[in-house]
C-alpha cells in the first residue's frame, strides 16, 4: 500500500524514473551486469525454483514473525521496529529516486515465467505485479536480511538463514529484478535497521504495545 501511494505521488510530482545509474554501476563493477550473466544460463528448474523463492516473498516474513511473537516477544517487537524502518527508508528513497529494475532498463531482455505466480493470478483472477520502478534499494533482499538476522537469535543457527539470503539474492538477478548494488542496498539496510531496533526503536515500540495492551485489558474489565 506505501509503495502504492509513493508511485501516485513520483507520477504526479516527479513523472521521471532513472534507467541508467544502476545499470552503469553494474558495468564497472563486472563489466557485464550480473543479471545477464544468469539470464544467459537459463533452464527450466532455474526458472522454477528462483520463482518460488522470490514469489514467496513476504509470505515466509509474516509467518516467521508469527513465529517470533509466540517464541520471543522481544525478538517479534525488533523484528516488527526493524521492518518498520526499512520499510520506511525504502519507500522514501523510491519517491525521491525511482529506478527501473534490469527487465525494464534492458531491452530485448525478458524476465523467465514465473509459474507459481501465473498460478496464483488464475486463481484469482487478478493481474498480480509489484511496483517496477522500486529497484532501490531490495526489499527483497532486506526482509530476507532481517529474517536471517532474527532467526539466529532465536535459532543460534546459521545455515538456514545463510541459505535463504543466498537464494534471494540469486532470484532477485535472476528473474532480472534487481541489479547487485540493489542488494548490496538491500542487504545493507536490513542490517543497519536490525541494529537500530536492538539498540533503540525496538525497546520504544515494546513499550508503546504494552501500553496498548493494557488499554485494551482495561476497556474489557
Amino acid at each position: 500500500m506505501a509503495y502504492e501511494s509513493a508511485r501516485a505521488i513520483v507520477v504526479r510530482f516527479r513523472g521521471l524514473v532513472y534507467y541508467s545509474a544502476l545499470l552503469d554501476a553494474s558495468k564497472k563493477l563486472f563489466g557485464t551486469p550480473l543479471t545477464l550473466v544468469l539470464a544467459s544460463h537459463r533452464n527450466i528448474v532455474l526458472d522454477i525454483v528462483a520463482g518460488v523463492v522470490y514469489a514467496l516473498h513476504p509470505v515466509y516474513f509474516f509467518l516467521f514473525a508469527v513465529y517470533a511473537l509466540i517464541k520471543d516477544r522481544r525478538v517479534f517487537e525488533n523484528l516488527l521496529a526493524a521492518f518498520i524502518t526499512s520499510s520506511v527508508v525504502a519507500v522514501t528513497i523510491y519517491i525521491v529516486w525511482p529506478c527501473a529494475p534490469p527487465w525494464i532498463a534492458l531491452p530485448g531482455v525478458q524476465r523467465p515465467p514465473n509459474f507459481l505466480l501465473e498460478a496464483l493470478e488464475i486463481i484469482t483472477g487478478a493481474r498480480i505485479d509489484p511496483n517496477p520502478y522500486a529497484a532501490m534499494p531490495s526489499m527483497h533482499l532486506a526482509m530476507a536480511t532481517i529474517f536471517a538476522y532474527y532467526y539466529y537469535r532465536i535459532r543460534r543457527e546459521p545455515i538456514v538463514p545463510v541459505a535463504w539470503v543466498s537464494l534471494m539474492m540469486f532470484s532477485t538477478m535472476y528473474t532480472l529484478n534487481h541489479y547487485f548494488v540493489d542488494i548490496v542496498a538491500g542487504i545493507s539496510l536490513g542490517l543497519a535497521s536490525c541494529v537500530l531496533a536492538d539498540k533503540y526503536l525496538g525497546p520504544r515500540l515494546g513499550q508503546r504495545l504494552d501500553r496498548v495492551v493494557d488499554r485494551l485489558v482495561a476497556v474489557k474489565r
